[in-house]
């Protein structure tokens, strides 16, 4: 079976080598770029934990050499691969909420007792999924957030894609993102391709991530918000 991804680098390459490895085609056609914000100021003064919601945020921290002063803090992810990511990094005290955004901020509710004073902070993106802060804030704890990168949208999709998407060549595209949807969806109209979507399944992690395609394609949700559960949804399909 023949793929598309659409998630930005380099988690686009991972995914893609996962498919490969299971003897599936993946073309990599990530609609989203990262840029980078070099002026958030972060540092562990007057911070009680990190919140993190995705591994990117973790690999830029890293990218520009700031997590040093942050590893002997205690850290709160959304997800087990954002933990994974930040066991990579050197940070040692992780819980990880396995969930979404109201899922990790429960999970600092719960653990507050353990917390010394001071504010959450959160690295994130310029666009993001959820209001941590506000969760937070309503439980009686303070967050930070502060803008690592934002997203970008690409310009094009890679001319095999196009042909392969005129085609009608592949088996499903992967949406990760609301904002990889509302991307995709605006590209595939940029190059005239607005008919594929009439044979073209759509796998997404959630309904949230699909919401701007529900009106045109056919959007298939995985059991669970991660990528063990979209693949075996695209591969259980096909």
């Amino acid at each position: 079976m023949r793929f598309l991804v659409t998630r930005p680098q380099p988690d686009c390459r991972r995914t893609a080598e996962k498919l490969r490895a299971l003897g599936h085609v993946a073309d990599e056609a990530p609609v989203l770029k990262t840029v980078e914000v070099r002026s958030a100021k972060i540092g562990p003064e007057g911070v009680s934990a990190l919140a993190f919601s995705s591994r990117r945020s973790v690999a830029v921290l890293s990218a520009q050499g700031r997590i040093d002063a942050l590893r002997s803090l205690p850290v709160f992810t959304v997800g087990d691969a954002t933990a994974l990511a930040c066991r990579e990094a050197g940070f040692s005290n992780i819980l990880s909420a396995s969930g979404d955004i109201a899922a990790l901020a429960q999970l600092i509710l719960d653990n507050r007792s353990g917390l010394s004073s001071g504010t959450v902070l959160y690295p994130a993106a310029e666009d993001r999924a959820g209001d941590l802060e506000g969760l937070l804030a309503a439980g009686g704890i303070s967050c930070r957030t502060v803008v690592l990168y934002r997203m970008e949208p690409a310009e094009s999709l890679p001319s095999a894609v196009v042909d392969g998407l005129r085609q009608n060549a592949f088996d499903g595209v992967f949406i990760y993102s609301k904002r990889t949807a509302e991307a995709f969806l605006a590209l595939v109209r940029r190059h005239g391709l607005n008919h594929i979507f009439s044979r073209l399944p759509v796998y997404a992690l959630s309904r949230q991530s699909a919401a701007p395609l529900f009106e045109v394609s056919q959007v298939r949700i995985a059991a669970a918000p991660n990528e063990s559960a979209l693949m075996d949804l695209a591969l259980t399909q096909c």
